[in-house]
């Protein structure tokens, strides 16, 4: 009897410590072309094809807002990239070779509960950085063009980069060298992320058994920067060949452009979401310090009326102007209401201009 109440009891807990999610059957679909006669790689991919298939039919049964029906398919890259953590099971109901493709039909049991906290938390991230406006840096334009489009099928707002190019700021934007121009040339164009790229093309050909084989191969390099800091976000490459025709670059220039930019605003994505449930580093410009006792003493103010405020390092201070980097748990609107509430020896300071992560004000007299 005690070995029956324990068991009971040990149930009970597990119940309750044990996250529970509700499960969703979903009949999906999948196809791969088979390629060299190998059946069994064509079948895998099919199968991981229903896969993604099934959680995207549940996760389309799960929008219910207009702000959820235009972030759709920002969730959706994200969330397919990782497809399998969502599904506990699932069984094959039917699977056939018909010509050179390879269809699975597949019953999978969706985990309901884990795509729908997912999606709410992709959702929170968007809406808490308010779609900060990205301008593309490239010199290639079927590249721009194709991630350009990506974003926005994906509504994030845009920066026309052409008034940039016609002058000397876009060579300066992409020279290492000035880092400390970042900031101020992109408030000049109102942008607040900058995606910086790279494309290298090569086509070699070789002769076997007297027939030409040509290999046209494209490596495309994506940097991510934050406008406001100048700071890194995130930076990736992506590489891929084909075997057309000589030098015949568009279409693969325009496919690896998409795979790279997806890939680059899934982990802009993840550096938004720990910096939101971390520390956020915040750029804050004060003018009006005119002297080096007033910047201490709003230094001094600074650190014990921020909230959140968890370090901060003065990046210069000249005529009567400092620039400092503020680490915050918060977000930009938090920063810049508590520091529009200090005063320093009587004196009141007004906020000027906040951006995504940069707010400047002023000591006024």
């Amino acid at each position: 009897m005690k070995k029956i109440i324990a068991c009971l009891v040990i149930a009970f807990l597990a119940a309750f410590i044990s996250p529970v999610y509700a499960q969703n059957k979903i009949i999906a679909k999948g196809t791969a072309t088979i390629q060299k006669s190998f059946i069994d790689i064509a079948r895998s991919k099919a199968i991981d094809e229903a896969q993604r298939n099934a959680v995207e039919k549940a996760a389309g049964l799960m929008i219910t807002s207009t702000t959820e029906v235009e972030n759709f398919q920002v969730k959706m890259d994200s969330i397919l990239a990782e497809s399998m953590g969502f599904i506990n099971r699932y069984k094959i109901i039917s699977e056939k070779k018909s010509g050179n493709q390879y269809e699975v039909e597949i019953e999978a049991d969706v985990s309901v509960g884990k795509l729908r906290n997912k999606m709410t938390a992709i959702n929170l991230i968007m809406a808490r950085k308010s779609k900060p406006r990205i301008m593309l840096v490239f010199k290639d334009a079927v590249a721009e063009t194709a991630m350009a489009k990506y974003l926005i099928n994906h509504n994030f707002k845009l920066v026309d980069a052409q008034a940039l190019k016609r002058n000397r700021d876009f060579e300066r934007l992409q020279e290492s060298s000035e880092k400390q121009a970042i900031p101020g040339l992109a408030h000049r164009y109102g942008a607040e992320v900058i995606i910086f790229g790279t494309v290298d093309v090569s086509s070699k050909s070789s002769i076997i058994s007297t027939i030409e084989l040509n290999t046209n191969t494209v490596v495309i390099t994506g940097k991510v920067i934050n406008a406001d800091t100048g700071e890194i976000v995130t930076t990736a490459s992506e590489t891929k060949s084909d075997n057309k025709m000589k030098r015949d670059f568009k279409g693969l220039t325009e496919e690896t452009s998409t795979k790279l930019i997806r890939r680059l605003v899934d982990d802009v994505l993840e550096s938004w979401s720990k910096e939101l449930s971390n520390t956020a580093t915040i750029k804050l410009v004060v003018a009006g310090l005119d002297s080096y006792a007033t910047l201490q003493n709003f230094k001094s103010e600074l650190s014990e009326s921020i909230k959140g405020f968890k370090g901060m390092n003065q990046r210069y201070y000249s005529k009567d102007k400092a620039e400092f980097d503020l680490e915050i748990e918060g977000d930009v609107q938090a920063v810049a209401h508590d520091v529009a509430q200090l005063n320093i020896g009587k004196r009141n300071i007004r906020i000027t201009e906040i951006s995504q992560n940069r707010v400047e004000a002023i000591l006024l007299p």
